[in-house]
């Protein structure tokens, strides 16, 4: 529709090129004018025209706007200093000064639409304030504070500030920009003023740090700034003396309540490189925000570092541990950095980020951690770390070593550690269960991965923040993390009221699938001793070890080669006359049957890929394997022969055509090929078969896994660190390679796994269904490679094929691990319903005691050194005032927001007696549960 009215449109914009008639002055307010009317203000919306003389006068106190002349023929860019208007600073608009001092021909203001000259001058009175100050109080930020030649509107300031935080542009792109708004024909550019805006906005970001954190209301003012000081704190995470009771008042069941979630994790895409130094380019926040006071930290590295060995992994070998010792190339100052973060709000903790210099180093994350853990925080921690079970040894003999000062008052048995939930799986086994958010008690549904997200909205400064001084990045990243957190805070109500809904709505869901799960159970008498198991590794999971773990399975999982040795032993324990016809026994001859038919692939797959042109040389070595494939399938068609007579019959029966077979597609006849045509199959034979079969598809799904993990793992070092076209052309070799592996290991689990179809049915014996699928192409995904938000990641079904049943044994320990689960799952979404409920009520306390601190910052006089100044008391106060009226109406806001969420459940035990759901009374779900049959009498 917009096309038709396009020509109308762009007739519009041509119009507007010029004025509607040529007439005298427009004149102000109703008076009229005799002068000629040549000038027209674009700022104004006004397309009429004025004289000289009522442009200026008119434009007395808005003298950056813009203007534009007409010579009798087009319009032509001017400004108000080339009509002669002057800015007097010092007075009040309209006042004359009896002793104007004119400031620099060239003065320069850099707006929000462009960048002028104007006509200055300053007040030289008696009563003249410095000229810098006289900026200010115009809302002009200048530049320098002795004679300033150049300044910024504090709504440019302010514009580029919020979109730094948005869209991460850089003050290079933004400066440039107003540049061409100005003149972008290079006809007349206006004077390049990149450098001082530089240093205007880094001043104006710390200004505004220092100020929305109270510290002018503070008698001590700026000066007394100290560590965590210029923070914003997150206000559902337990504070002593702010929102939650004194430790010792807190019934110990109820202690978990109170515990602080930390996630440490190192971010190498903010790197710095050598640029200036922190003598020329200090930072300003000097460690009271975000980042460490580098000095001291400088200090620390320099005692400890040598004392601090590197640790050999007795787990995986993961990126964090390689790449400790990698440093960030030539011309890097600092690699990366590392940081400590609320692992259930996502929010940046005080004097918790520090400059990696050599990789993620053990000596770095503890300083951040022990940082972090001296300023405010409970007892009670939870740490993740995605190598936390590497970091986590010696962490206590490092703590030992370091100064008193850096030792945090935690007691060791008080710090939990786990690994967020999307790297755990890249873990060894035991890790996976000993560092899981999801077995471990009382952790709700933390995930551990809120430093992912972080750095999420913090890449985008990374470009423009890499090429700044020491100084100058650190208070940049300080007022990124800063505005980060205050987002959340705004945000944190609708968060979580989400998260209550959710978490109540899945609490129902993971209640009743348990006690359904567990009424279903037709023998429950094991079910006590696991209650009792699960109760004990929850109080000590280091200490029962792994026989000890109930989620890990005690049936060994059957391969290939635990097959054949099984099968073995039983051919040793029958009769040969009976079962044994041959002196190859039953089992090899089946072993090298399959083997065949693998050989019989492999050699397909060759000739596939010899193309329709291969030469002779090509074609004589395939001959020749085609040879030694056929006489091995000869030799053993005669074992067939005696272990299965009828496939000779049936043999005879194919062989009608006069075309010959090709070796790699002579029919091996195993009984699972004859299972559907022969009546009479020998159902010993055939169960070996299947035994075999099903072992080779579980050790064929593990090589699955192992070459997508591995493909993964390319894929990633691919992207990261491989450049140019030699080292990307052999990248995509190995690639290519792992996928051929990959596709070579789907064709025969589909062999495996049609032949265990084709033998179900004559053994009425499906029990390859209980542990196996039938594999597609969109099941071999990686581990990491899932639909879904994070919360609600749903794995391949070939990542969780971990269970193989082998008789009542096999599953009585499947059931074992799916009740574990099924409990952990329902109370973890009973702790997160707790959670949130309790962070709630944290929020509005926060909220509170940060507008009683604001009341009474009203009712002082703010900073001493700056009380002298005219009318500062007054503002400090009505600043203070103001903040406590934001605070009181988010106080209120959210209480509103808050009423809206589920109402409690009696906290008693559910209808049904069971002792594992004492958080929620499922009685409501009578209906529900009805379906299953009566419970067990309760062992507790």
């Amino acid at each position: 529709m917009w096309r038709d009215r396009a020509d109308v449109y762009l007739g519009e914009l041509l119009r507007l090129e010029a004025p509607r008639r040529i007439e005298s002055c427009a004149g102000l307010l109703g008076r009229s004018c005799e002068g000629d009317g040549h000038y027209q203000c674009l700022t104004c919306f006004d397309d009429r025209l004025y004289c000289q003389s009522c442009m200026i006068s008119g434009h007395a106190e808005l003298y950056l706007h813009r203007l534009q002349f007409w010579t009798g023929q087009f319009f032509w860019k001017t400004t108000l200093a080339e009509l002669g208007l002057r800015v007097q600073l010092g007075h009040a608009p309209g006042e004359a000064c009896c002793n104007p001092f004119p400031g620099d021909p060239k003065f320069t203001v850099i707006d929000l639409d462009g960048i002028y000259r104007i006509n200055l001058d300053y007040c030289n009175c008696h009563t003249a304030q410095p000229r810098d100050v006289q900026l200010l109080r115009r809302r002009l930020y200048p530049a320098t504070s002795v004679s300033p030649e150049t300044c910024a509107t504090f709504r440019c300031l302010e514009v580029f500030q919020i979109m730094t935080f948005m869209s991460k542009i850089s003050a290079y792109e933004f400066y440039w920009a107003l540049s061409r708004l100005t003149d972008n024909t290079g006809t007349n550019p206006p004077p390049n003023r990149y450098q001082l805006f530089l240093r205007m906005i880094r001043q104006w970001r710390h200004l505004k740090l220092v100020k929305r954190m109270g510290r002018g209301n503070e008698p001590s003012g700026r000066a007394g700034t100290t560590v965590n000081d210029l923070v914003v704190k997150c206000p559902c995470c337990p504070q002593p003396g702010i929102n939650m009771p004194d430790i010792a008042s807190i019934p110990l069941d109820k202690r978990w309540l109170y515990r602080l979630f930390l996630a440490i994790d190192a971010n190498f895409r903010l790197k710095r490189l050598t640029v200036s130094s922190r003598e020329r380019d200090p930072a300003l926040n000097n460690g009271n925000a975000y980042f460490v006071e580098e000095t001291r930290f400088a200090a620390f590295l320099k005692t400890y570092e040598k004392r601090v060995a590197d640790e050999t992994s007795s787990c995986n070998k993961h990126d964090a541990l390689e790449l400790a010792n990698i440093r960030g190339g030539k011309g890097t100052d600092s690699s990366g950095v590392g940081a400590v973060v609320c692992s259930r709000h996502d929010m940046k903790r005080g004097s918790a980020v520090v400059n990696l210099k050599k990789g993620e180093k053990y000596l770095f994350m503890d300083y951040a951690v022990c940082m972090t853990l001296l300023l405010n925080a409970p007892p009670d921690v939870v740490l993740s770390y995605d190598i936390v079970c590497q970091w986590r040894k010696k962490f206590g003999a490092r703590i030992a070593m370091y100064p008193e000062w850096l030792r945090p008052p935690q007691p060791a048995n008080s710090i939990k550690y786990l690994i967020p939930k999307f790297h755990l799986p890249a873990h060894i086994a035991p890790c996976r269960y000993l560092f899981s958010f999801n077995w471990t008690p009382e952790v709700g549904r933390t995930d551990g991965e809120a430093p992912e997200r972080g750095w999420a909205a913090s890449n985008g400064a990374a470009a423009s923040t890499k090429e700044m001084g020491p100084g100058s990045r650190l208070d940049t990243l300080d007022d990124h993390f800063g505005d980060q957190n205050w987002r959340k805070v705004a945000c944190m109500p609708g968060q979580l009221l989400k998260k209550i809904k959710d978490a109540v709505k899945h609490r129902e869901e993971q209640v009743v699938g348990f006690v359904g799960f567990e009424m279903s159970i037709e023998d429950r008498t094991a079910i006590p001793q696991w209650r009792v198991a699960v109760h004990k590794w929850e109080k000590d999971p280091h200490g029962v070890g792994p026989k000890g773990n109930p989620f890990i399975p005690l049936v060994r999982q059957l391969s290939d080669a635990a097959v054949r040795l099984q099968l073995a032993e039983e051919e040793a324990t029958r009769t040969s006359d009976v079962f044994v016809r041959h002196d190859v026994g039953p089992c090899d001859f089946l072993v090298q049957g399959l083997q065949l038919e693998d050989m019989q692939t492999r050699l397909k797959k060759e000739v596939t890929e010899l193309g329709n042109h291969p030469t002779d040389r090509q074609k004589a070595n395939i001959q020749q394997k085609c040879n030694c494939l056929r006489r091995r399938i000869e030799a053993w068609f005669t074992i067939q022969g005696v272990y299965m007579p009828a496939s000779t019959v049936q043999r005879m029966t194919l062989a009608t055509s006069s075309t010959p077979v090709q070796a790699y597609d002579v029919p091996l006849l195993l009984p699972s090929a004859l299972a559907c045509i022969q009546t009479d199959l020998d159902k010993l034979l055939a169960n070996m078969e299947r035994r075999l079969r099903f072992g080779r598809a579980q050790d064929t799904l593990g090589k699955i896994r192992e070459n997508i993990l591995v493909r993964g793992g390319m894929y990633r070092v691919k992207q990261r660190e491989v450049r140019g076209q030699a080292m990307v052309t052999r990248a995509a070799t190995v690639l290519i390679r792992i996928d051929g592996h990959i596709e070579e290991g789907f064709q025969a689990y589909q062999r495996h796994w049609n032949a265990l179809e084709k033998l179900a049915v004559p053994l009425a014996c499906a029990d390859h269904r209980m542990s196996l699928r039938a594999l597609n192409k969109a099941d071999m995904v990686n581990i990491d490679d899932s639909d879904g938000s994070e919360g609600r990641r749903t794995l391949s079904w070939i990542w969780m094929a971990n269970i193989n049943l082998a008789g009542s044994a096999g599953l009585q320990d499947a059931l074992r691990i799916e009740w574990c689960k099924s409990r952990a799952r329902a109370r973890r979404y009973q702790e997160e319903a707790e959670f949130v409920r309790v962070e709630m009520d944290r929020y509005l306390q926060t909220l509170e005691s940060d507008a009683a601190v604001w009341r009474s910052r009203a009712a002082g006089e703010g900073a001493e050194c700056t009380r002298h100044i005219p009318g500062f008391v007054e503002g400090a106060r009505a600043y203070a005032l103001r903040q406590a009226a934001i605070k009181e109406t988010m106080h209120g806001n959210a209480r509103v927001l808050f009423s809206r969420a589920p109402g409690d459940y009696p906290a008693v035990i559910d209808a049904t007696g069971n002792p594992e759901l004492d958080y929620l009374d499922v009685t409501r779900h009578v209906d529900t549960l009805s379906m299953y049959s009566s419970p067990a009498p309760s062992a507790e």
